[in-house]
């Protein structure tokens, strides 16, 4: 199908104009209205919870596979599992009743497409799509195809106990052991062993996923002074 070009700036302004003057018992705000239908550029939809975020990211989708994108151009990033299953059924249900209502073949034939590619769609958490990606091209970084995710946190606790043991022995029986036994000390207290250095290490471990460059942090910020 021939792509329809979007909506300009004043088709838009005119098209909240009428939405608000109109007879609707449900209408579409005036920023939804903008959210849905502005073009090339950057959008940030910043609202309160069941305030029609899910709906104004559907409606979007449907604009833009209306003027003849395809679905696999798409990405689309949910927060949750259960939040893109639902987008996935509305969206199904939208291109179903287009394709229904319309008389015109192309469109109808396009949005056939759409609607037989919508399972295979990019449309979920960052997680699930990290995953398929890995999965997919993770030999370029050494990362076996049959990798997993951690599910609990028992199973992070115990890779993480077996990571810290296994950088504790290279450590203490490296070159710098004497070093390294005067810091394993000054954090033993009563007990005498690595557990306070453990700690420490956990708490600057958890404080750096919260960082958007661990690396940089670790070189620019807790080792300046070294």
């Amino acid at each position: 199908m021939k792509p329809i070009p979007f909506l300009t700036e004043e088709e838009i302004q005119k098209l909240q104009e009428a939405e608000a003057n109109s007879s609707k018992e449900q209408k579409k705000t005036a920023e939804q209205i903008e959210a849905i239908y502005t073009s090339g550029q950057n959008i940030l939809v910043s609202a309160s919870a069941g305030s029609g975020k899910t709906f104004v990211m559907a409606e979007r989708i449907l604009d833009q596979l209306a003027r003849g994108v395809e679905i696999s151009q798409l990405f689309i990033s949910t927060f949750t599992v259960k939040a893109a299953t639902e987008l996935k059924e509305r969206l199904e249900k939208k291109i179903s009743q287009q394709i229904q209502e319309s008389d015109d073949v192309d469109l109808k034939q396009h949005l056939g497409r759409q609607l037989a590619d919508l399972p295979n769609a990019a449309i979920g958490t960052m997680d699930s799509f990290t995953q398929k990606f890995l999965g997919k091209h993770g030999y370029l970084i050494d990362i076996a195809p049959n990798f997993r995710i951690l599910q609990n946190q028992s199973e992070q606790l115990l890779l993480k106990n077996e990571v810290f043991h296994e950088v504790f022995e290279a450590h203490y029986q490296g070159k710098q052991k004497e070093t390294f036994s005067h810091l394993l000390k000054n954090f033993a207290g009563r007990g005498k062993d690595e557990r306070g250095l453990r700690q420490q290490v956990y708490k600057i471990y958890d404080f750096l996923q919260s960082t958007s460059n661990p690396q940089k942090w670790l070189s620019e910020s807790f080792l300046k002074g070294f």
